[in-house]
């Protein structure tokens, strides 16, 4: 499923992204999808997923993981891109072997890419005990709001991947930027 939303007259800007996992032999590309993600797409995605996932045989546990990390990572480009930037949503799904690799982006303004990647550092430099304890507080926490916001799917993300977790910043203008998120499951 190739799906495109350019945003500019040259073609999407995570498109190089996607071609550069689509041109390896060994390499299934699931999904590629750019553009503004709405629970529609969102569902259409999870279920391309899903069907490849029990195509491929894969064991129920990574079956599981993998719909549970693209449900947060899917409703989070979704919720946090803003409205005037939904062109920029990106997803990518790959299969190589008996790994998937997740890459999500999507432009945010220059401080809010700042603090996610931060978050990201944060999160690869905890074990499994402190991944643990910080959803715990979490969840305990009251300062979510109705869009989330507490971090509470990155840090799912964390504990359900293999880390490192990579997030990279690609300057787009004086205000914003884009940011990327690559995952893998095993």
């Amino acid at each position: 499923m190739r799906d495109s939303a350019p945003i500019s007259p040259n073609g999407h800007w995570a498109q190089p992204l996607a071609e550069a996992s689509s041109t390896h032999a060994d390499r299934e590309v699931i999904f590629a999808f750019y553009g503004p993600l709405d629970r529609g797409r969102l569902e259409q995605l999870l279920a391309r997923a899903e069907e490849r996932s029990l195509a491929a045989n894969d064991p129920t546990p990574l079956r599981k993981r993998l719909y549970n990390v693209l449900v947060e990572g899917l409703e989070n480009v979704h919720r946090h891109t803003p409205s005037d930037l939904s062109e920029s949503g990106f997803a990518l799904l790959v299969r190589e072997e008996n790994v998937y690799r997740i890459t999500l982006g999507n432009a945010l303004p220059l401080a809010a890419a700042t603090l996610l990647t931060h978050r990201v550092d944060i999160l690869n430099d905890m074990d499994e005990a402190d991944l643990r304890e910080h959803y715990l507080k979490l969840l305990a926490n009251e300062g979510r709001t109705e869009r989330g916001g507490a971090g509470l799917g990155l840090l799912t993300m964390a504990r359900k991947t293999a880390r490192p977790i990579v997030a990279r910043t690609l300057p787009r203008d004086q205000a914003s930027a884009y940011v990327t998120v690559e995952l893998s499951l095993a």
